[in-house]
């Protein structure tokens, strides 16, 4: 099975937020302006298939913020489509694309608990999960993500087979969980 995956320079994102405009934009998700903080994927009263994360670290004399832009990482062995009771979450077996049926999903939330990564989201107004698609949409049509493509820094970019995710930041769950396909970069030059 091909498998598509992402790839994130972790020294090149700029928590920008392009991404994550660009791919409300494309989707169309709830509310339609722009990217409001999701608090909880059990209560979201907005729908953000992809996020930026801003971690701080280091300490003084050294403070550093980092920047993780997430989304659904597609994964390999995933763990929402394991938990979902009505089979509304299927894998795609040209591509590795994980999708929600949305004419199938109960809204039961399983599959948000059992994600690691917070990618399912419950969308209050139809009741049902929702989660990033990889755009295929766009890649069907022979075009990259909304959010690749918005990508003002270089910083996110996808492949087919991606390689080992590489050194994975501390606030990323552990890989081995769902195997995510997703490549964690650092710029050779500056990182």
């Amino acid at each position: 099975m091909a498998q598509i995956g992402w790839i994130l320079d972790l020294t090149k994102c700029t928590g920008c937020h392009t991404c994550e405009v660009a791919c409300k934009a494309e989707n169309n998700t709830f509310p339609q302006t722009a990217p409001v903080e999701l608090k909880s994927p059990f209560s979201a009263v907005t729908v953000n298939y992809r996020r930026v994360i801003e971690i701080e670290k280091g300490k003084y004399p050294n403070p550093r913020r980092v920047f993780l832009s997430v989304a659904c990482n597609h994964c390999k062995e995933p763990a929402c489509m394991k938990a979902c009771p009505v089979d509304a979450i299927t894998k795609r077996e040209e591509d590795g694309i994980v999708l929600i049926d949305q004419a199938k999903c109960i809204g039961c939330k399983y599959c948000a608990t059992a994600c690691p990564y917070g990618a399912p989201q419950f969308n209050e107004h139809t009741g049902v999960m929702e989660k990033c698609t990889f755009c295929i949409h766009r890649i069907e049509a022979g075009l990259k993500p909304a959010c690749v493509d918005a990508c003002v820094g270089g910083a996110l970019d996808f492949t087919y087979d991606p390689d080992a995710p590489g050194d994975y930041p501390d606030e990323f769950a552990n890989p081995r969980l769902t195997k995510p396909s997703i490549e964690w970069k650092r710029d050779k030059v500056n990182g």
